[in-house]
């Protein structure tokens, strides 16, 4: 189970810096900081933070200069309860091939896995939204015509599909089914991405930058 999010450049920095956990006091009370020690990355290696690929990258795309322009989006996948946890690892590792193939690595940011919340282990997938700029040449932002309808309703039949192909025994749904047993529902998925928004834009406003 997934859901979205779409951010502006004054989130960008804390958002990254969410993920990462380096933000001091960061107000979600659900991070067990005793198992922050147990959250990775997916990432291959990379000389530069996080947040100067995204400027590095930014760079080479066109992006109005408009302020509520989105210019970074961020999927959160939770893995399935009835995953088998022999499975998790590499659950998440074809998340993230799959994320990887559908957005472009080149515009990927960030993929960490958090094992230090309350409730399943979850992946963070930052990207940068683009497509061709027919206007301009080359490349540009543009978060509405990457994240649009068709992509999201078929999101989750493309995840399934993908982990299916690939012999991942998990199911990838939008609610709780009788043999998930527990499942997080739209509701509660929802909540969490509303919560994690909410810490980081909080975190944005009081200054915490970690």
């Amino acid at each position: 189970m997934a859901s979205v999010q779409k951010f502006t450049q004054s989130a960008v920095v804390n958002i990254l810096r969410h993920n990462n956990r380096t933000i001091e006091n960061p107000s979600n009370m659900d991070i067990d900081t005793d198992r922050s020690d147990g959250n990775y990355s997916l990432l291959p290696n990379r000389t530069i933070s996080d947040y100067d690929y995204f400027k590095q990258r930014k760079s080479e795309l066109y992006c109005f200069k408009r302020a509520d322009v989105k210019v970074l989006a961020g999927w959160i996948v939770t893995a399935p309860q009835d995953l088998p946890k022999d499975q998790i690892n590499v659950f998440f590792r074809e998340c993230y091939n799959f994320l990887t193939d559908r957005y472009g690595i080149e515009n990927t940011v960030q993929a960490v896995v958090h094992q230090d919340e309350s409730g399943q282990p979850h992946l963070h997938f930052c990207f940068i939204p683009v497509v061709d700029d027919n206007k301009h040449g080359g490349q540009k932002i543009c978060a509405d015509k990457v994240l649009n309808r068709r992509d999201l309703r078929n999101f989750h039949p493309d995840l399934q599909r993908w982990l299916t192909e690939h012999r991942i025994d998990a199911k990838v749904l939008t609610g709780i089914t009788k043999n998930q047993g527990g499942n997080r529902t739209i509701k509660e998925l929802k909540q969490h991405t509303r919560d994690w928004t909410a810490t980081v834009n909080n975190d944005v406003s009081i200054g915490r930058w970690g």
